[in-house]
């Protein structure tokens, strides 16, 4: 499911997006609507809401749909924003802002789909990169580069980044299933983001955090191979870098 919110001032024009968004969206989402722009930013900011899409008018009484978008940006910036509005002089000004699509609303019925199936699609591709975990009532994404390791205690799975530990119920096969190529079992209690491994012994596993992770006789060769591939691609990429930087100079 995907969170979408429709923020316009004029009621009636609201609820009616509102509900061609629910017809017209490809995938089960949540739809909640917004009148102002100052409650949409505190939905977002204060109660900490994150939306995969909102549709924002450009025109408001006291504030501009841009100028929210902006503040949007840069709180969430992973939110696609579709405007919609009645003028075209704003081509140029929505710039300012990352945004995935511009709609009329005359020409609603024309683009609605396919400007949700373009904002589905890049939110999949973000997707990718993070892991989504249903923890405490709430969905929480987190950003799969900086997962250090996952460790089942009992009937959770911890989630170790540098800063913070999450919790989740889930399974650690149900996790591992989500998460990016470069992750690889250590131990049945363990899956280890081979890019913070440091260093590889037959029984530990050191972090780039100094922790370190116990290594089973079964896991060690596929974690070996998941190591070797993490350098390897780092190797690439600051051959990559430095190709950039000597031609930039040049």
């Amino acid at each position: 499911m995907i969170s979408i919110a429709v923020c316009d001032d004029n009621e009636i024009t609201a609820q009616e997006i509102s509900e061609k968004v629910k017809q017209c969206c490809p995938i089960e989402a949540e739809v909640s609507v917004f009148y102002h722009i100052k409650d949409i930013l505190f939905s977002i900011h204060n109660e900490n809401k994150l939306f995969d899409i909102i549709f924002m008018d450009i025109e408001f009484d006291v504030s501009s749909g841009i100028e929210a978008s902006k503040q949007i940006n840069a709180w969430h910036p992973d939110c696609q924003i579709i405007y919609i509005t009645n003028y075209t002089n704003y081509f140029t000004s929505v710039y300012e802002t990352s945004h995935i699509y511009y709609i009329l609303k005359k020409d609603i019925d024309t683009y609605l789909s396919t400007a949700l199936k373009k904002a589905i699609q890049q939110i999949a591709k973000i997707n990718q990169y993070y892991l989504i975990i249903q923890s405490k009532q709430q969905h929480i994404r987190i950003a799969q580069s900086k997962i250090l390791y996952l460790e089942r205690i009992m009937r959770t799975t911890n989630i170790h980044t540098a800063d913070t530990i999450y919790q989740t119920p889930e399974k650690m096969d149900s996790l591992l299933e989500r998460l990016c190529p470069w992750f690889c079992p250590s131990h049945r209690s363990y899956i280890v983001n081979g890019r913070h491994i440091v260093n590889l012994d037959r029984h530990h596993a050191i972090l780039s955090n100094d922790t370190s992770v116990p290594v089973s006789r079964t896991c060690y060769e596929s974690l070996k191979k998941t190591f070797a591939r993490c350098i390897w691609q780092m190797g690439c990429i600051l051959q990559m870098k430095k190709r950039k930087e000597s031609f930039n100079d040049a």
